[in-house]
Order: structure tokens, then C-alpha cells, then sequence
């Protein structure tokens, strides 16, 4: 008896069912029978579903009469008279996924990789860039107050300096004068000396030509002393004969007396003579030998030349001590005015009248730090990292300061030249030493890198 087929409306999945063979049908009906128990089988996921199914359509066919098995679909394909059977399935459906759900998936994929891309390179970038901590100095600090007291010191200092080698100037020039003086006075003397020498030799021939002279003259007044003696003995016997008066007699007495008054004054020029003579001898010898007795005058020359020379050499040792002085006290004000130049030309200077924006780098740190190296502010101080300046100069010094992490430790501070000055009050900053290095190294191949440069390169 035909059996009714029944086409329900799928939506999902398609189940195959038999149907009983109909006589005269060949074995490739088995055949496709086969086939379809096949199929049953591999949709065993649906089986409970299937059975469910194939239970309604049993009770559907005995309720309703049977008919003829007319086949009122002609143009039915070959699986369906083999007994392939359309079903709904009873279990929930799949859709199919679209092209937007594709896309959203690979932007979604891809947005993971970013991130994960990100977050590698902000470990890499964090675990080589240097953490500092910035310092804005103003005017009021006590760094920048230290050095502005400092460099009034120092200009205290040179201002005193400058006055001492102007009074050390003056002492010499005054030494230089002295020393002038007294040498003109030490020549005077020994001209002195010469002249002495040269008095003294014409006074002895001069005494000695007064000496043969009063010689000679006591010879002549011997002689008329005598002459005049005879006179008078004769003047006298003629007054005693009568032949002569008595005025012309002691006119004669009277001449007689000033012969012996003359001979009397040659005795003493005579004894002037000598004692000159002898002074003169003893001049001449005290001039010719050092060793012989010393004239007064001699004595009081020589302790003026002594005097003299004492004082050329004080005058002299004094100059010497000045002139040291001086060049000392001229080394001073050279190296005052260094300091302050390079007082002047540190970056703290500039915060003796404006706002100075600086970074504590610790040593750690401070490996690679040159000017020109980038500055970031990043969220937390790993993500989001956005640059806000560069570092201008390095300040020489050694700092004690709280590192980015609270603990205390010593390093140096970096001028900021930062484009947004609201990064300064942050409380870490990133400075990427590593990559202005890099480039300094690619913008000169022909140079060598410096030991410190390989070292650290290696090290890392």
C-alpha cells in the first residue's frame, strides 16, 4: 500500500528518511536506500529531533484515509522518489556569519596585536630610558641663593684683591724708587772716596812742598838772624862809645827781636807742615790699604756705605716679597674671575633672575645623558608617553636628592628645555638617553665611539 509523502517547510538542518520500496523498483533503489541510512547515520547529532519527527508524520499518515500513490510532482528529482525526504530541524539553528562579523573580528584581532605590540615596546622603551625627577629652580632656591651668595664672595674677594695689588704696586714702585736712590747714593760715595783719595795725595804734596819751603825759609832767617845779631852787638858798642844814639840803638834791638819773632813763626808753620804731612801720609794709607788705621772720615764714608747697603738689600728682599705678592694676589683675581665665569655660564645662573626647569638624574641613570635627548611625560610613568621638551646641558655637581622611587641617592642635575613647562610639576619624567646617543653614533660613522660609549653599549 503507497505510502503518503509529506513536505514540511526546513529551515535548518535536513534530514534524510526511507520509504518503503515499491515493486518493480530496482536494486539501485537498495542502493540509494543504503545511501540514505548512511546519512542517517551521520546525523546522529539531530537523532533524538529526527525520531520525534519521524513519530508525527507516523500518527499524521494513520489518521488520514489512504489513496492512490499518485505522483502529482513530475518534475521531483530522482532523491526524492528514491525516498529523500525534506525535514525541519527540530534543534535551534546556526546563522550563517556575515562580513560585518568578519570584519569586526579582524579589527578586533588587530587591535590586540597593537596592544600587545604597545605594551612591548612601552617595557622596552621603560626598561632603557632613564627616570628622573623634575625640579623647577626659582630665584628663592636655596641652590640658586647659595650661588648668588657665593658669587658675592667672590667678587668681595676679587674687589679686595684688586686693592691689595694696587697697594702692593705702589710699595714696589716706592721700593724701585728707593732702590734707585740709594744706588745713586752707594756711587756718590765711592765717587767720594776717589775724590778723598785725590785731596789727600795733593794735600801731602802740598805739605811736603810747605815743609821745603819753611826749610828753606828757617835758613834764611838763621842767616839774618845772625847778620842782625852782629848788627847789634856793634850797634851797641857804639852807643857805648857815643857814636850812635840811643834810638838808633834800639831801632837796632827792635829788628833783631822781630828775626827771632820770624824764626819762631817758621818753627810753628814748620810743625804745621809736619802734623799735615803726617795726616796726609796716614790718609794715603788708610785710603791704599784696608788694613791700615782709618781716618774719621773714612770711618763715618764706610758706615754710610754699610748703612747703604743694608738698605738696598731690605729694600731689595722687601721687593722680592712684593713682587711674589703680587703675582700671587694677580693668580687670585685670574682665578676669581674664572670662577665667576664659570659661575655664569652654569645653568644656575639663569635661575638668579627667572624660573630654571631642571631633572634630578642619579647616577644610575646618568650613564649616555647629552644634550638633545628627548623628554616624555607618560600616564604612571609607562604608558602613554608623549615628548615635552629636551635635555639642554648637564650641571656639574653632585646632588643628594630623593629619586624617582623616594629613596635617597646622589647624582646631577640636567637643564629642561621643555615645550610644555606643566610637565615640570609631574612627579616622574622619562628621559631617552639611549636614542640621542644612537643618533650622535649614526651621525658620525667615521668617528670611534668613546670607551665609555662601547662599555655601556656592551652592558646592555
Amino acid at each position: 500500500m503507497p505510502t503518503a509523502r509529506k513536505l514540511v517547510s526546513v529551515t535548518a538542518t535536513t534530514v534524510v528518511l526511507p520509504r518503503p520500496k515499491l515493486p518493480g523498483e530496482s536494486d539501485r533503489n537498495d542502493v540509494d536506500s543504503s545511501v540514505a541510512h548512511s546519512s542517517v547515520a551521520h546525523a546522529s547529532v539531530a537523532h533524538a529531533s529526527v525520531a520525534h519527527a519521524s513519530a508525527v508524520l507516523n500518527s499524521s499518515a494513520s489518521a488520514a484515509p489512504f489513496a492512490p500513490a499518485v505522483d502529482t510532482n513530475a518534475d521531483v528529482d530522482a532523491d526524492e522518489k528514491s525516498g529523500v525526504v525534506a525535514l525541519p530541524a527540530l534543534l535551534p539553528g546556526k546563522p550563517e556569519a556575515g562580513l560585518s562579523t568578519r570584519f569586526g573580528a579582524l579589527a578586533t584581532l588587530g587591535v590586540l596585536a597593537l596592544g600587545l605590540c604597545y605594551g612591548a615596546y612601552s617595557v622596552y622603551t621603560a626598561a632603557r630610558d632613564a627616570f628622573v625627577v623634575p625640579t623647577i629652580m626659582s630665584p628663592t632656591s636655596e641652590a640658586v641663593v647659595a650661588t648668588k651668595l657665593r658669587l658675592g664672595e667672590l667678587r668681595v674677594e676679587r674687589v679686595r684683591a684688586v686693592g691689595e695689588l694696587e697697594g702692593v704696586e705702589a710699595d714696589l714702585a716706592g721700593a724701585d724708587q728707593a732702590l734707585t736712590r740709594l744706588l745713586d747714593l752707594k756711587r756718590t760715595t765711592g765717587d767720594g772716596r776717589h775724590y778723598t783719595t785725590r785731596m789727600t795725595s795733593q794735600k801731602a804734596r802740598e805739605a811736603t812742598a810747605e815743609l821745603s819751603a819753611l826749610t828753606d825759609q828757617k835758613q834764611v832767617l838763621a842767616d839774618m838772624f845772625a847778620s842782625q845779631q852782629r848788627l847789634t852787638s856793634r850797634a851797641q858798642k857804639d852807643y857805648d862809645a857815643g857814636l850812635i844814639s840811643r834810638s838808633e840803638f834800639a831801632h837796632q834791638q827792635q829788628q833783631l827781636n822781630e828775626m827771632r819773632l820770624a824764626m819762631l813763626d817758621n818753627g810753628r808753620a814748620t810743625a804745621r807742615g809736619e802734623s799735615a804731612q803726617e795726616e796726609s801720609n796716614l790718609a794715603q794709607q788708610a785710603l791704599a790699604h784696608t788694613e791700615a788705621p782709618q781716618t774719621p772720615e773714612l770711618v763715618n764714608r764706610q758706615e754710610q756705605l754699610i748703612r747703604v747697603d743694608l738698605e738696598i738689600v731690605r729694600l731689595d728682599s722687601e721687593r722680592r716679597a712684593k713682587s711674589a705678592e703680587r703675582d700671587a694676589l694677580a693668580e687670585r683675581i685670574a682665578q676669581i674671575d674664572e670662577m665667576v665665569e664659570q659661575i655664569e655660564e652654569r645653568p644656575l645662573f639663569q635661575a638668579l633672575d627667572k624660573d630654571l626647569e631642571l631633572a634630578f638624574v642619579p647616577y644610575s641613570q646618568l650613564q649616555g645623558m647629552t644634550a638633545g635627548a628627548e623628554v616624555y611625560d607618560c600616564l604612571w610613568g609607562v604608558l602613554f608617553c608623549r615628548s615635552v621638551g629636551t635635555v639642554a646641558a648637564r650641571v656639574p655637581g653632585e646632588v643628594t636628592q630623593a629619586d624617582p622611587w623616594g629613596s635617597s641617592t646622589r647624582g646631577e642635575y640636567v637643564v629642561l628645555d621643555l615645550k610644555e613647562h606643566g610637565a615640570a610639576h609631574a612627579k616622574t619624567l622619562r628621559i631617552r638617553a639611549w636614542r640621542a646617543s644612537a643618533n650622535q653614533l649614526a651621525s658620525s660613522p667615521g668617528t670611534p665611539p668613546a670607551a665609555g660609549d662601547v662599555s655601556s653599549r656592551l652592558d646592555r
